[in-house]
């Protein structure tokens, strides 16, 4: 397996389709490489990176749990949606500082195993029920941003765009 652990461009193929590949059919050291994800994600400053976002189609995700301890989840399943939902403001490393509200269910039943191939079933809820449907939409190849509408997104973007001028007006002074 050829792996690159960097982040691809938001039209990069592995982005837009679903993970087919059980990372435990292939020969890996897989802590190692869960260990270079969880590096990539704390250092974007994210709670939740996917194997695709790597351009990798692997059925494969890590995530921060609310606890603070990280986890990574192979084979996800969700198996069951709460009826409550509840809408949060969402982004995602693919496309930095673009962050808009997203409704999704609060409570959701997962199934996955770790890295040492023990599985796990729980209910998550909250953030964490969030972090783990957003990267399980990654795993099928769904970005966030088609859950928005165009106004939505556009919004988001001109707003982000403000940001980054924003941001970068106030680096030019600090450098002059």
């Amino acid at each position: 397996m050829n792996w690159k652990c960097e982040l691809v461009e938001p039209k990069h193929p592995a982005l837009h389709t679903k993970a087919d590949i059980n990372p435990f059919d292939l020969k890996e050291d897989w802590e190692a490489r869960e260990q270079e994800l969880f590096k990539l994600m704390h250092d974007r400053i994210g709670i939740g990176l996917a194997a695709p976002q790597i351009g990798q189609s692997l059925n494969l995700f890590v995530m921060n749990f609310e606890s603070g301890h990280d986890v990574g989840v192979f084979n996800p399943e969700i198996l069951e949606y709460s009826d409550e939902t509840i809408p949060m403001e969402e982004g995602c490393l693919t496309f930095p500082a673009l962050y808009f509200i997203l409704t999704r269910p609060e409570k959701i039943k997962v199934k996955f195993q770790t890295s040492d191939q023990k599985v796990v079933e729980d209910w998550l809820e909250g953030r964490d029920a969030r972090c783990f449907q957003h990267e399980f939409d990654h795993i099928n190849g769904k970005l966030y941003i088609e859950h928005a509408s165009d106004q939505k997104l556009k919004r988001a973007i001109k707003k982000r765009d403000k940001f980054i001028k924003k941001w970068q007006s106030a680096r030019k002074k600090q450098d002059a």
